[in-house]
């Protein structure tokens, strides 16, 4: 529905919404620092690869995960403890980054990537790594996890 009145105009939509779990960036034990967390959409995984293969010596980071998590969509996780300042840079450095994901981690002070599948698509699958010299800097127990309820149509809904 839509309502025009003046100069303003309000919609009003309805929405089929799915329960979703998703990982955030920050720290379990210090919200201070964050993992680096990548998603990527309509990217072919040579170009995530090559790009987040210079990030990784470019930034010194630690070991980095590339998984698919949809048809064409992908994640990247990489075990890293630092700031949401430093987490910010770097990802503003990632070529072909959904800037709807790093727009909304932006606005909310962390990152959040889904973790459960969409409805009639693929489990997740890790499909790379790109190995590193560095030791993580923190341990998958040590993300958070949030659940919360998004439309089935993809997108910017991580």
């Amino acid at each position: 529905m839509k309502i025009i009145l003046f100069n303003y105009q309000l919609r009003i939509y309805i929405l089929k919404l799915e329960k979703r779990i998703g990982v955030n960036s920050q720290k379990y034990n210090d919200v201070n620092k964050h993992i680096l967390m990548w998603d990527f959409d309509e990217a072919s995984l040579a170009t995530i690869y090559y790009s987040l293969y210079t990030l990784l010596k470019k930034y010194r980071l630690p070991t980095i995960y590339i998984v698919r998590s949809s048809p064409k969509k992908y994640h990247a996780y990489c075990f890293t403890a630092r700031t949401f300042l430093q987490i910010c840079h770097i990802l503003s450095d990632t070529p072909k980054l959904d800037i709807a994901y790093f727009r909304i981690g932006i606005i909310r002070g962390y990152f959040t990537l889904r973790i459960t599948p969409r409805k009639d698509e693929p489990n997740f699958k890790l499909v790379k790594t790109i190995w590193s010299i560095f030791p993580n800097e923190t341990l998958p127990m040590d993300i958070t996890t949030s659940t919360y309820y998004t439309s089935n149509k993809g997108g910017n809904n991580g």
